[in-house]
């Protein structure tokens, strides 16, 4: 037992070291990134010590070859006077300096040194309150470079403690007749160049005082001097104090711990303090909270108050980053003439708005969201130049109908929307709406040559774009104009947004002009249809991906989408580039979906069958050629008899008419739709494949007899009649009890009677 115990606690734990250095040096087995970090740290501590190397030589050599003047010729003294006689210095025209406690120009740390001191200049006023003895020895060094070596940090801001780190090391840069060295340097680091780093330190506006003011605050007491920088500060920000009164009531106000009381009392006070200030507080990114605070409130006084205050800062305040959240919301929350009147002062600097990133956010949003037609047509047409800003027309009209009337300004026009689309559409910018518009304006109306730069510019980027009905039919006609290999950079482009265009109101629009123009249906499945395959049963519960997948297998069926739609792509078979006829492209396309298609009905058929908007997707995929579609659509010979199997297990569920708890398949009406619809097509089909045989051989004769009961029962039976083959016709005779199908006087029971008697039925 003692043994035992004695080899627990020999092997018990891991063996604790500090760093993976100290694991090299202890013979420890060492994983694939311990010797990666190994290497990195011995590539950075000799940069390290190649780095610290020159500078060392660089800074012994000014040692060496300093003397009582500088390189320009001028004496550097701590004294105003020069000590070759009682002749003063020449005096310098005072000028504005950075006031900054660092009296030193550079500092060299070392990692060795721990302890360090850094005491006040005591220079007496004069040059040697901006100049310091070791000036001599680095004048010429007026950069500093960061070495990263990740051993150590040093940040000596004057008069606070150091704070130090292992991980940088902050060097000063050699002088310039010691670049060389540095080359060398560079040069042998190779690969390591990743590590050299001149981050952006992150610190207060300094503030600005002339030399004489300087030398002032140098030689006051430390108190005395704090209450003179408040003052200066104050006298600069007049509004500081207020802002910050401001802000402690704004967080009374907006914590939920505040009683009703206190909070409509601070909200007064708050406004109170506001009030005849709010143009100078909006452009804050504090205050400006502060204020979208107040309007929060819902206060209508308090709302409109504001609002009139800050009515003839509309279009300032769009422009800024902080300031623009006022005027959304005014839009959003605001009454009608208040809308108006934002709009309104939008007039006449729509162009500017637009090519400024936070001003054309607002914009968009008052155009696309709250202005009517005529204000929409009033922001559009201020693009078509000056003339449009000054006389505005009543009737709304489109460029090309203007055009048409006043042929002598189209050159005109042109050049403005060019100006306008090419200043703005390498931005943000792009997704906007109104950029669609004009865009959409300027290739309507423009020649050739302009419609291939447009298309250039744009063939990148054309998903970006089409969420929009203008943008959408942009990029439905950039299509229909580009050229082969063109139309193949656009359909490259949607690869891993194929999904998403699907199901986009309007961008769906834009893939079925793909699957209409493009002639290599090979790239197309690989790009496109491949990936809405692979997402079948998000595009069919989507309202727009399914009419996608209803396009593939029907295309230009007006079941599937709008008659207008089909009308507008069918403008694009006209094009000069498609060569490919249309039943060899969707035959292509359909192939390429089928293997996922007909498996995903047959697995979800009881979801889809009940749901009233998806049993007519489900009938018109499981229907046979007709005269009305553009290829020979064939349904694969497997995926027919899985879809027939899942009917044939839902039809033998037990059959209660009128059931509260959930119509059976036959009594349903889009189940009964969709068996019907399915049966039709049993007279073209093998018989292997007929759903009517498959229900016969399926379902027993009391299960087929029961039907009876229900009238659209009798006209599934009938239907199975009229379509199936003599064994289907045997079984149903000997299934129905003719005695049992006399009591009942339903139009089905009428006509399955007529069946049976040998009269000839339409059904």
């Amino acid at each position: 037992m003692v043994k035992i115990e004695d080899k627990k606690k020999k092997f018990k734990g891991k063996k604790k070291v500090k760093s993976v250095l100290e694991k090299k040096a202890k013979g420890l087995k060492l994983n694939k990134i311990d010797r990666k970090r190994i290497v990195k740290i011995e590539e950075k501590a000799a940069l390290k010590s190649q780095v610290n190397k020159a500078v060392k030589e660089a800074l012994e050599k000014q040692v060496k070859s300093t003397s009582i003047f500088d390189n320009d010729g001028t004496r550097d003294s701590l004294c105003s006077e020069s000590s070759f006689g009682s002749q003063p210095a020449p005096k310098k025209k005072s000028k504005k300096v950075l006031f900054s406690g660092e009296l030193e120009h550079v500092k060299v740390f070392d990692k060795r040194v721990h302890d360090l001191q850094i005491k006040p200049s005591e220079a007496s006023p004069g040059r040697g309150i901006l100049r310091s003895p070791l000036d001599k020895k680095v004048k010429k060094l007026p950069k500093s470079v960061k070495v990263v070596t990740e051993e150590q940090e040093v940040s000596a801001p004057p008069k606070k403690k150091l704070k130090v780190s292992a991980k940088k090391v902050t060097v000063s840069e050699p002088a310039e007749e010691e670049e060389d060295n540095l080359e060398s340097v560079d040069e042998q680091s190779g690969a390591d160049e990743s590590l050299i780093d001149v981050p952006k330190l992150k610190r207060k506006r300094p503030l600005v005082v002339t030399k004489s003011v300087k030398e002032q605050l140098l030689n006051m007491p430390r108190q005395e001097r704090k209450r003179f920088l408040k003052e200066l500060k104050k006298k600069r920000k007049p509004e500081g104090e207020r802002a910050h009164k401001c802000k402690i009531l704004w967080e009374k106000i907006r914590m939920g711990k505040t009683p009703k009381a206190e909070k409509d009392e601070a909200i007064h006070e708050l406004y109170g303090l506001v009030k005849g200030h709010a143009a100078k507080l909006i452009y804050s990114h504090d205050t400006s909270r502060v204020i979208e605070c107040l309007v929060a409130t819902e206060r209508e006084g308090i709302i409109n108050n504001l609002f009139n205050e800050l009515t003839p800062e509309i279009v300032r305040m769009s422009k800024n980053v902080y300031s623009k959240f006022f005027v959304k919301k005014m839009l959003k929350n605001g009454t009608k003439e208040q809308r108006d009147l934002i709009i309104t002062a939008f007039r006449g600097h729509a162009p500017t708005l637009l090519r400024i990133k936070h001003a054309a956010e607002v914009l968009e949003y008052a155009y696309n969201d709250f202005a009517n037609a005529h204000q929409r047509n009033d922001i559009i047409t201020e693009f078509y130049g000056k003339e449009f800003i000054i006389f505005r027309e009543d009737k709304i009209r489109p460029l090309s109908e203007i055009l048409a009337e006043k042929p002598e300004k189209k050159a005109v026009i042109m050049k403005h929307l060019d100006e306008v689309i090419g200043a703005v559409n390498e931005k943000e910018t792009l997704r906007l709406s109104i950029l669609h518009k004009l865009m959409l304006d300027f290739f309507e109306n423009c020649d050739e040559e302009k419609k291939t730069n447009l298309l250039d510019s744009l063939k990148d980027k054309i998903p970006e774009f089409i969420h929009t009905p203008d943008g959408a039919k942009l990029a439905i006609k950039l299509i229909w104009f580009a050229p082969v290999k063109e139309r193949k950079l656009i359909v490259k482009n949607f690869k891993d947004l194929s999904v998403k265009a699907a199901m986009e109101h309007y961008g769906h629009r834009v893939l079925l002009a793909l699957f209409d123009t493009v002639d290599d249906t090979v790239l197309l499945n690989k790009v496109i249809v491949s990936e809405l395959a692979n997402e079948m049963k998000k595009l069919i519960e989507d309202d727009w991906g399914e009419k996608v997948i209803h396009y593939l297998v029907h295309p230009r069926d007006g079941r599937g989408i709008d008659k207008r739609e089909i009308e507008f792509l069918s403008e694009g078979d006209s094009n000069p580039h498609s060569k490919k006829t249309q039943k060899d492209r969707y035959g292509q396309l359909y192939a390429g979906i089928t293997e996922n298609l007909y498996p995903y009905l047959a697995a979800n058929f009881e979801e889809l069958v009940f749901e009233t908007n998806k049993s007519k997707f489900v009938a018109a995929c499981l229907e046979t050629t007709s005269k009305f579609d553009l290829f020979d659509r064939q349904v694969p010979s497997d995926g027919r008899k899985a879809c027939n199997q899942a009917v044939v297990e839902l039809a033998k569920k037990d059959f209660v008419p009128m059931d509260q708890e959930g119509f059976h398949i036959i009594e349903h009406q889009s189940g009964n739709f969709v068996l019907m619809a399915i049966m039709r097509c049993d007279t073209a089909l093998p018989e292997d494949e007929r759903l009517s045989v498959a229900l016969a051989e399926g379902l027993t004769k009391q299960q087929l007899g029961g039907w009876v009961t229900c009238n659209r029962g009798c006209h599934v039976l009938l239907k199975m009649l009229q379509v199936g083959g003599p064994k289907v016709v045997e079984k149903l005779k000997a299934s129905i009890s003719r005695k049992h199908l006399d009591g009942y006087s339903s139009k089905g029971a009428n006509l399955l009677k007529a069946q049976l008697d040998g009269k000839s039925t339409k059904h």
